[in-house]
């Protein structure tokens, strides 16, 4: 006697309210879930009776972590950038600055700056308007905060650099 498919159809998991082959669990309850009832929070499916309760009491995603790390690491090292000395050869001959510049350039608070405001914003955005007051959504505006202070102090630092350039270039004369 030949198996018929019957029994492995049933075997299947199937989505309880439409009665259709699962696609995918509830991350929080196990539910199976077809494509009409997945909800995906992040990268997760989630059924709609836990969805509002994950964005409510969900953490932080761990790149959003790494970030918020990542910009308080460059605003700590900040102050120190402006205070490594600066060894300035002025050519006159050839109209020639040499500076080691690349010491002073903020490059820790640019990558900071753009690591933390873009996982940020998608952090807010994938909690969407009402989950902002969650711990998540504190956690993600710290850090929008933090990237543009790192924006900000990274602009300033490179106009110090223009400003001593433009300076020395003046000493060098024509």
């Amino acid at each position: 006697m030949v198996p018929t498919a019957e029994p492995l159809a049933s075997s299947t998991p199937r989505c309880p309210p439409h009665q259709r082959p699962a696609v995918a669990t509830c991350v929080r309850c196990g539910t199976f879930l077809c494509g009409e009832c997945t909800e995906l929070l992040g990268e997760s499916a989630t059924c709609a009776s836990c969805l509002p309760l994950l964005r409510a009491h969900g953490a932080a995603s761990l790149p959003l972590k790494l970030a918020f790390g990542l910009c308080v690491a460059a605003m700590m090292s900040s102050p120190f950038t402006l205070l490594l000395p600066l060894h300035v050869k002025v050519d006159p001959e050839r109209a020639l600055i040499v500076l080691p510049l690349l010491r002073r350039l903020p490059v820790l608070n640019v990558l900071a700056a753009g690591v933390g405001g873009v996982l940020a914003s998608r952090e807010l955005r994938r909690l969407g308007p009402g989950a902002r007051s969650t711990p998540a959504g504190s956690l993600a505006r710290w850090t929008r905060a933090l990237a543009w202070l790192n924006l900000g102090f990274a602009l300033l630092q490179g106009l110090l650099v223009l400003r001593l350039v433009l300076g020395l270039r003046a000493l060098a004369g024509p």
